[in-house]
């Protein structure tokens, strides 16, 4: 889906078919021209797991594309083909400038392809293999564009499940998209084949995964927090010489803090990884929204960095496909799980009827050897999860004897459920033996913070530290706390509540909306008090008016009757009466002109003609040039 910039191709051969050519790769089992009677092969820029990439040209549209040709043995797999189409369909609804786009999907005499936006970029695969790490800022501008990206497809039920620096693309122009959306799920699916089967990247896969619990939008967000601190260290958190080993750590181990790797990192970036990659998945921000806000919030206090765009050179040239390098940190694998093997009796007719015989002639004999000689062995039921009253008849039931042992607080087992029994189940012990039931108390009760009077990112922070979260958010208007702060919690401060429950609260909207009073035609001092007994403040402009008085209110916004919050400023326009302006000279000119000119004016001409003359030309006037008048007002002109 990227290349290091390519240029584009003039032109275009384009056949019916697909055509398949001898491939001079040592690993390509074949090469492409033509895809579909419309996609035209450039060069193929990368190979995976699941097929290879390559660059076409698509000649309808007239434009690049990458095309993700699979891998012929998945083809096969009719199940797998359906899941690729369902999956090809729910990934094409995604439109999110931080997703790769799915253009088309198809297939072409056996080979299932998926057509997608083509990147001209690298892969922050590609980027910390040549920087070693990533500044903070730039490592928080790759993780925030990546969670925009998350958001929007948790918002569509889509989660990726396959989150890694392979899959993230950064362009010439520092976006950062996120690749391969569906085309996770269908190959998971398809590789589940056996009970207790994992697939995946093994290096970003969760606890919750690796335990084969299914993955929801909280899964993605683990698998970000892994690519965080490989962002900010340049290393993985964990690492072992089997996929098995590396699971082990994922699962009993915390995800270190960046900072012990590389000191630059500041605390709220080792704060913020740790709360994305908590073990228990009900401890991790509730969504892709959450964890994007909590990292942008402490992203600002970074120290500045060269942008991504800087980290994505232009260069001009395609290198040759190279022959397969060894599996990479983020090969995707397969852990197989425990398999069971039944066995299948086959019923001897011959070998039943002697041993029936035999029963009947042994008689009490054989009752009494069974009731005081032969022991009575029992396994230990399965328990665990159960409620401790249907526990306590289970195992009595089974001839064991229940001690109930001091319980202990859980956030996976619900209260008054059995959390762990002792010995295991399945242990094979006599009956009459003792089995210890350790109950759950539920989470652990934490004490609540006090938030009431702080803000909703405040309050989310407190409530964090303490283990919890926010539950729902509602509004409300209010008389006494100011805007945007909280009124209200569910749970008092200084009261315990579950570890990992919501607390629920209520922001303050201000004070309740008043209907703004009318204020046109009053004078401005009166109109202002009005203004501000409701609570409102006023901003004042002015301007001329010949319809209404100096000093009197000639409009006012809002409009009177509007619903408006105290607090708020009231505009009101008031009238600087009729405008004023230096009085023009006229003498000179000729009477009609000089009419003419004072009336445009507004002025009101009075004439006069000089006694004895004729009364063409303007020889005085009242007021004199320069004197400031306004519309209305008198002028005398005399003529000669």
């Amino acid at each position: 889906m990227s290349a290091r910039n390519v240029k584009e191709p003039r032109e275009a051969t384009i056949s019916k078919s697909t055509t398949h050519e001898r491939s001079t790769g040592v690993d390509m089992a074949f090469a492409l021209n033509t895809l579909d009677g419309r996609y035209h092969v450039l060069d193929r820029i990368a190979a995976g797991g699941m097929g290879e990439v390559y660059r076409a040209h698509d000649a309808v549209l007239e434009r690049p594309v990458a095309i993700k040709v699979l891998h012929r043995n998945l083809a096969g797999d009719a199940g797998f083909v359906e899941r690729f189409r369902r999956e090809a369909r729910a990934a094409a609804s995604l439109n999110h400038q931080n997703i790769v786009a799915v253009h088309d999907w198809g297939s072409v005499d056996g080979i299932y392809y998926m057509v997608m936006e083509y990147v001209a970029g690298r892969s922050v695969r590609e980027l910390l293999n040549d920087q070693g790490v990533l500044a903070p800022a730039q490592g928080a501008d790759v993780l925030e564009q990546t969670l925009a990206a998350l958001q929007h497809a948790h918002r569509q039920g889509i989660v990726h499940r396959d989150i890694k620096p392979e899959n993230l693309m950064v362009t010439r122009d520092g976006v950062v998209k996120v690749a391969d959306f569906g085309l996770a799920r269908a190959l998971a699916d398809a590789q589940i084949t056996e009970a207790g089967t994992v697939t995946g990247t093994v290096q970003y896969l969760a606890p919750e995964q690796l335990q084969g619990e299914p993955a929801d939008p909280r899964t993605d967000l683990y698998a970000l927090g892994v690519v965080a601190f490989e962002l900010l260290t340049g290393r993985l958190p964990f690492t072992g010489e089997t996929p098995m080993a590396i699971a082990y750590k994922h699962i009993h181990e915390r995800v270190p803090p960046p900072s012990t790797s590389n000191p630059a990192v500041p605390a709220s970036l080792d704060g913020w990884v740790a709360s994305v990659t908590e073990k228990e998945r009900e401890m991790r921000p509730e969504s892709a929204a959450e964890a994007r806000r909590d990292l942008m919030a402490e992203s600002g206090s970074l120290p500045p960095a060269e942008p991504l765009a800087s980290l994505v050179p232009d260069v001009t040239v395609i290198p040759a496909p190279e022959p397969k390098a060894p599996m990479d940190p983020a090969a995707t694998v397969t852990i197989p799980g425990r398999t069971t093997k039944r066995r299948h009796g086959r019923r001897w007719w011959k070998i039943a009827l002697v041993v029936l015989l035999s029963l009947v002639a042994l008689g009490s004999a054989a009752w009494a050897a069974w009731a005081y000689l032969i022991p009575h062995q029992v396994d230990v039921p399965t328990v665990i999860g159960m409620p401790v009253d249907q526990a306590q008849t289970t195992l009595g039931d089974a001839g064991l004897v229940v001690r109930m042992a001091e319980g202990q607080y859980s956030t996976k087992i619900a209260a008054d459920h059995i959390l762990r029994v002792q010995p295991p189940e399945g242990t094979t012990l006599e009956k009459g033996d003792r089995v210890t039931l350790v109950p759950s108390l539920g989470p652990r009760p934490v004490p609540v913070p006090e938030v009431t009077g702080k803000t909703l990112p405040k309050a989310r922070d407190l409530l964090r530290d303490a283990g919890l979260h926010v539950g729902r958010v509602k509004k409300e208007f209010n008389e006494h706390v100011g805007e945007g702060l909280v009124v209200h919690q569910s749970v008092k401060g200084d009261a315990e509540a579950p570890i990992g429950s919501d607390i629920d609260i209520v922001i303050s909207k201000g004070p309740t909306p008043v209907p703004v009073p009318k204020v046109v035609g009053l004078k401005q001092s009166e109109a202002s008090a009005e203004l501000q007994g409701e609570g409102f403040l006023v901003s004042v402009s002015e301007e001329f008016s010949e319809k209404v008085d100096k000093g009197v209110v000639i409009s006012q916004t809002p409009a009177q009757g509007t619903d408006y919050q105290p607090g708020n400023t009231v505009s009101i326009v008031v009238s600087k009466g009729p405008p004023e302006f230096a009085m023009p000279s006229v003498v000179g000119m000729g009477r009609d002109e000089a009419v003419s000119k004072l009336r445009s004016l507004g002025l009101v001409v009075d004439v006069s003609i000089v006694p004895g003359q004729s009364g063409e030309r303007v020889v005085f006037q009242e007021p004199a040039a320069g004197t400031i008048v306004r519309a209305g007002d008198l002028v005398h002109i005399y003529v000669a």
